[in-house]
C-alpha cells in the first residue's frame, strides 16, 4: 500500500491555496489592465516616443499601486514598445529611420505569406466585410479624413491576417505593427496616398476573391513595400 504524504499549504512543492491561486489571478489582471492603457497612450501619442514612463503618476491614475505597472512596463519593454534605461527607468521607444525600413521589409514577407494563406482560408462573408472595409476608406480619404482612414486601415490589414488562421502569424504580426506606429503615428498621409493605398487594397481583394493565393501574395507584399516608399517619401519631405 502507498501512502502519500500530503504537504501544507505554504510549504515547499505544496499546492497553492485558494486565497494564493484568487490573489495570483488579481494581480494578473492588474498587469494586463495597465499594459493595456499603456500601450493605449503609446500608440495614440499621448506618450510621445523618447517620452520618460512616470511609474508613480500612472499608478495614481490608475487607481493601483506602482507593482503592476512596473510589471507592465517589463512586459512591454520585451515587446518592443519601450526601453529600459539603467537607473533611469522606462522611456517610450524611439526608432531610428533603418529600424523602421527593416520592420516595413519584415513585413511585407509576413503579408506574402498571409495572402497565400488568406486566399485558401477566408469565407465569403470575411471578404464581404473587409469589402466594405475598403469602401469605407474611400469616403474616409474622398473627406480628407486622415484619423478614420487609419484606424480603417489598421482594421483592414489586421482582418486579413485574422482571416489565415494561422494564430502565430497574427502574433507576430500585431507586434511589427505596433512597433511600426511608434514611428509612423505623427501622420505622414496626403490625400493622394490614401487614394492609391486603397487601390492597391481593391487589388488586394480582387486577389483574394479568385482564390489564387500566388496573386494574393505577390498583391499583399507589394502593397507593403509601396507602403515603405510612400513612407520613406513623406520622411524626406518632412527633413
Amino acid at each position: 500500500m502507498t501512502v502519500t504524504t500530503l504537504r501544507k499549504r505554504g510549504e515547499p512543492g505544496a499546492p497553492p491555496s485558494a486565497e494564493h491561486a484568487v490573489e495570483l489571478r488579481r494581480s494578473q489582471s492588474l498587469v494586463s489592465i495597465c499594459q493595456t492603457e499603456i500601450e493605449r497612450l503609446i500608440l495614440d501619442g499621448e506618450l510621445e516616443r523618447g517620452a520618460r514612463i512616470n511609474e508613480l503618476s500612472l499608478a495614481a491614475r490608475l487607481g493601483l499601486s506602482r507593482g503592476p505597472v512596473r510589471e507592465a512596463c517589463r512586459s512591454l519593454a520585451q515587446a518592443g514598445l519601450l526601453e529600459i534605461r539603467a537607473n533611469r527607468g522606462f522611456f517610450v521607444r524611439k526608432l531610428e529611420l533603418k529600424q523602421v525600413v527593416d520592420l516595413y521589409d519584415l513585413r511585407a514577407g509576413l503579408m506574402r505569406l498571409a495572402g497565400q494563406l488568406v486566399a485558401q482560408h477566408i469565407t465569403d462573408a470575411r471578404l464581404d466585410h473587409i469589402k466594405r472595409n475598403v469602401d469605407e476608406m474611400d469616403e474616409a480619404g474622398r473627406l480628407g479624413d486622415f484619423e478614420r482612414y487609419h484606424e480603417l486601415n489598421v482594421g483592414f490589414h489586421a482582418a486579413l491576417v485574422e482571416a489565415t488562421g494561422n494564430r502565430r502569424l497574427v502574433e507576430l504580426y500585431q507586434g511589427l505593427v505596433k512597433e511600426i506606429l511608434l514611428f509612423q503615428r505623427g501622420g505622414l498621409v496626403s490625400r493622394s496616398a490614401m487614394e492609391l493605398s486603397n487601390r492597391e487594397h481593391r487589388a488586394i481583394i480582387e486577389a483574394i476573391a479568385s482564390r489564387d493565393g500566388a496573386r494574393a501574395a505577390a498583391a499583399m507584399e507589394h502593397h507593403i513595400l509601396q507602403g515603405k516608399e510612400r513612407f520613406l517619401a513623406g520622411t524626406r519631405i518632412h527633413d
